[in-house]
């Protein structure tokens, strides 16, 4: 119980936290007497990516000495080229989903960004059943079609979005629905990754946790290094705003670095009907956070669609929890 405790503990804090600085980076600075805000998706990721490597090294040092058991667990296991292959597709979406999620947030009002991203049970769904061939029973199919009815509810219900610099809410939902499906292949395939035969016993959760942040830095960095000038604008950005931006946006890397060694413990530990529990409380203490620190205001609508969202998501976890023996057919 303590040790469960302490994981909870420690999701509700960096994640909690996490939130709250994502949305204050997108919040108001000043650059050339004007206010702003920072528009350097790709180096957020290349320097939160870089963090984890470090924490997630530690993590996977500690895990792999101790007990004899431990002790038989290599650091860098030799896997399966295709393996190697899945790590790198999964990377792939991973670096290209972070930076346009980030950009969404530019068109559309957190809150909205915020409700979204925990409606994941959806682009998980489609790429199980488009991609793995995985069929889901009926139950799952109307916690969707509920979880989505919310969504729309919710983006609809207000009289108007609250907007950032004249942003375009088409574009940011657009761009917040691609971050969402390519999220859906990372978790899909990190799920078929686990069941492989042939990687199952090499590798844990740590182990995920180092190998994609490493090729997730190497990918975003060539990119940022070779064809943007990010690094030269957030040089820029602290050099006017000083240690407030900088101390954010480091706040913000280890929060999610060590948010990811939380969540890696609890899978290990106890079950993943925890982790889903868990995660549902905090994204919703995340929501109602941002609506009370922020200012952001709901219409009853809205209230309508937050509550068939999050109502979808706990009929979900709690399909779990009382059918915890029924598997998917996959073909």
């Amino acid at each position: 119980m303590i040790k469960l405790l302490l994981c909870v503990g420690g999701i509700y804090a960096t994640f909690l936290t996490w939130a709250y600085l994502q949305e204050k980076l997108t919040g108001n600075y000043s650059l050339d007497g004007g206010e702003a805000y920072i528009r350097a998706p790709l180096f957020l990721n290349m320097l939160s990516s870089f963090l984890s490597i470090v924490v997630g090294l530690f993590y996977l040092k500690v895990q792999t000495r101790g007990t004899p058991r431990k002790r038989e667990m290599k650091m860098f296991p030799k896997l399966p080229m295709g393996a190697y292959l899945s790590l790198v597709l999964i990377s792939v979406a991973q670096s290209i989903s972070s930076p346009i999620s980030y950009m969404a947030l530019e068109h559309i009002d957190y809150v909205l960004y915020l409700l979204a991203k925990s409606c994941k049970l959806i682009p998980v769904m489609s790429v199980h059943f488009l991609i793995f061939g995985t069929i889901y029973p009926l139950y799952k199919y109307i916690v969707a079609l509920v979880i989505t009815s919310g969504v729309c509810i919710f983006s609809i219900g207000g009289k108007s979005l609250s907007l950032k610099g004249g942003g375009d809410v088409k574009l940011g939902m657009t761009m917040l629905l691609i971050s969402l499906f390519l999220d859906g292949f990372v978790n899909s395939a990190q799920d078929m990754m686990f069941k492989n035969p042939r990687v199952k016993g090499l590798i844990t959760g740590a182990h995920l946790m180092v190998y994609l942040n490493i090729m997730k830095f190497i990918l975003i960095s060539g990119y940022t290094l070779i064809f943007t000038n990010q690094i030269q604008e957030v040089l820029t950005f602290v050099k006017v705003n000083g240690n407030r931006a900088l101390v954010d946006m480091l706040q913000f890397s280890l929060c999610g670095a060590f948010g990811q060694i939380a969540i890696f413990i609890t899978l290990q530990e106890f079950s993943s009907v925890v982790l889903v529990t868990v995660a549902v409380t905090r994204k919703m203490i995340s929501m109602l956070l941002s609506v009370i620190i922020f200012g952001h205001s709901l219409t009853s609508k809205q209230w309508v669609g937050l509550f068939l969202v999050f109502g979808g998501i706990f009929l979900e976890s709690a399909s779990k929890i009382f059918k915890p023996r029924e598997k998917l057919k996959e073909t």
